[in-house]
């Protein structure tokens, strides 16, 4: 997902979104694992400002992002366990990548909220709302070590949500 994220994040930027591609991804993520055959305005809403949307303005945009949530589901849906969550590429520093991490948690916190919070996910849902809010005090390998881990835990929290809702569901 390193090489979708910048063009995103520069597509929302242009269109003068609400939030960055992590976070956009995290609400994604959030919805799919809740109510997959959300309709994809209330997604919008939420990412583009109201004018962007009504105008038009962000139509390539809204274009990219459709992409993001077809290739997000496949993700979700591959036997392979292939869901990562868009984040910044390991070139950028860890500071940022940890700022976009605890963003994605937000974002996704804020699109499970939007729909209902599973009661058996309770003790995830308590580690995003902890990770949300975690900055790394200095850049060491230690700390790369324990984003990476954590980036792990996410993506697997996620699949497990995404599978027993989809279970659920049939």
């Amino acid at each position: 997902m390193d090489e979708i994220y910048e063009p995103v994040n520069t597509s929302l930027q242009h269109v003068g979104a609400l939030m960055d591609a992590a976070e956009t991804h995290g609400i994604l993520c959030g919805l799919l694992c809740s109510t997959p055959a959300f309709d994809n305005e209330i997604w919008f809403k939420h990412v583009l400002s109201e004018m962007a949307v009504n105008d038009g303005l962000a139509s390539k945009c809204q274009q990219q992002l459709l992409l993001v949530k077809h290739y997000t589901q496949e993700q979700l849906n591959s036997p392979n366990c292939e869901f990562m969550p868009l984040l910044p590429s390991d070139e950028i520093s860890l500071l940022e990548r940890t700022q976009a991490l605890g963003g994605w948690c937000e974002g996704f916190l804020f699109g499970l909220g939007m729909t209902g919070i599973p009661d058996e996910a309770k003790e995830f849902i308590d580690d995003l709302i902890s990770i949300s809010r975690i900055a790394p005090a200095d850049m060491n390998e230690r700390n790369e070590e324990q984003y990476m881990q954590l980036v792990e835990y996410i993506k697997i929290g996620v699949i497990n949500m995404y599978i027993s809702q989809d279970n659920e569901q049939n």
